[in-house]
């Protein structure tokens, strides 16, 4: 007779029993979530923290189009950290989506930077790095509006800027460690430590591949880009042979894993993760295929070379980590990057996959309430959210992209 109430009964015992499964789920940590697979698919959850994060970069943005660094005064003209946002935002908006108004407000806030050089006018290239920046913005040209006449024009004032930035020698010309072919950060640009900042492989990767995306490597240019990335690499014979240094200058404190010496006297800098990705990325952008050596060999030597770890407190003894450790979102990003080149021209390498894997969980996990990250060691400014989430975001959308 009253047989409905039965199903009732069974109903709400089912919701009672639902519910408290519901509420210890919820309780348990992001790690142990994330680890057993309970709600969603790793790749469904690092989509989740893309748009978590892109919001919060969007969100960053000021009035005039720029993104501003709260974290270092230095940073006060906003050009390299609005830069490296935007390009950013453009690689990680999906194909034939419309660029929305952040990224054409932040265009037009670089372009007002620039003087009649294309040179940025900023008094601070110690710390904005004016030729990552501008490379930075050649890129992102490359990817928005690149047929319209305006475009043009600025991507080839650009690309002339860095082609004279170049320094081209003839052999005769050459002598110990002033191998050309190489780019600087810039600072020499205004005058200021030229010579505490040498020539490395990160920057001169990512002008290579503006240039290249641009269409406006000449052979004469690559040519001298392959004679410094040769230089730049360990020989065989010496510890982490294949691997790249950051600078040729083997002393040099930005060479962050520290220098050595051979056996017949010569000093290298010790190669590590993130100075070697850029250096196969920056060989791919000469149009090495990934099937020459050496690629091969910086390939072969990934797995022995020191890489970083994310923080998990802020510094309290000198000692507690290493200068790598605050290069963790440049080198994530990095990784990511050289894992998807590879994976474009059908090679797979078990070390990049396993990596960018340990990548892309930890991203999802360390990512804060609001959508951003910060890496709690302040030697590479990656304790500046704007800088780690940018880089964070990269190293997500590679990971996650089908190759090209």
């Amino acid at each position: 007779m009253y047989r409905h109430c039965n199903h009732n009964r069974v109903y709400l015992l089912g919701i009672l029993l639902l519910i408290p499964g519901q509420l210890i789920a919820e309780d348990l940590t992001p790690e142990i979530r994330l680890e057993r697979g309970e709600f969603k698919s790793r790749q469904q959850q690092g989509s989740n923290a893309l748009l978590k994060g892109r919001r919060w970069l969007e969100q960053q943005q000021r009035y005039d189009g720029s993104w501003q660094s709260k974290t270092y005064a230095s940073l006060e003209s906003s050009i390299a950290a609005s830069a490296l946002v935007m390009s950013t935002l453009v690689e990680i908006t999906p194909p034939g989506v419309a660029q929305d108004d952040s990224i054409r407000r932040g265009l037009n806030h670089l372009t007002s930077k620039l003087n009649q050089g294309e040179i940025w006018k900023s008094v601070e290239a110690e710390s904005n790095y004016p030729l990552y920046s501008i490379s930075l913005m050649l890129t992102t040209l490359n990817q928005v509006k690149p047929d319209t006449t305006a475009n043009q024009r600025l991507r080839e004032s650009l690309s002339q800027v860095l082609l004279r930035r170049q320094q081209i020698l003839e052999p005769s010309h050459r002598s110990g460690e002033d191998v050309a072919g190489g780019w600087k950060p810039g600072s020499e640009l205004f005058q200021q430590g030229s010579a505490a900042n040498p020539a490395n492989v990160s920057v001169t990767y990512f002008t290579l591949a503006a240039l290249s995306g641009a269409g406006k490597l000449p052979r004469q240019n690559r040519i001298a880009a392959l004679d410094y990335l040769q230089h730049s690499q360990i020989p065989a014979g010496a510890w982490g042979a294949g691997g790249f240094m950051f600078t040729m200058m083997a002393d040099h404190p930005l060479n962050k894993a520290g220098w050595n010496r051979s056996q017949d006297g010569t000093l290298n800098g010790i190669s590590y993760l993130s100075a070697t990705c850029d250096g196969i990325s920056a060989l791919l952008a000469c149009d090495i295929t990934s099937d020459d050596q050496r690629i091969r060999s910086a390939l072969t030597v990934l797995p022995q070379l020191s890489r970083s770890r994310l923080a998990e407190i802020r510094l309290k003894a000198e000692g507690s980590y290493q200068k790598l450790d605050a290069l963790f979102f440049y080198e994530a990003a990095a990784t990511a990057r050289v894992w998807k080149q590879l994976r474009g021209e059908g090679v797979e390498n078990q070390f990049l996959n396993s990596r960018c894997n340990e990548i892309l969980q930890t991203l999802i996990v360390k990512q804060h309430a609001d959508g951003h990250w910060e890496n709690p060691l302040p030697w590479m400014r990656e304790d500046d959210p704007l800088i780690a989430t940018a880089f964070a975001l990269q190293a997500i959308h590679r990971r996650l992209a089908r190759a090209e």
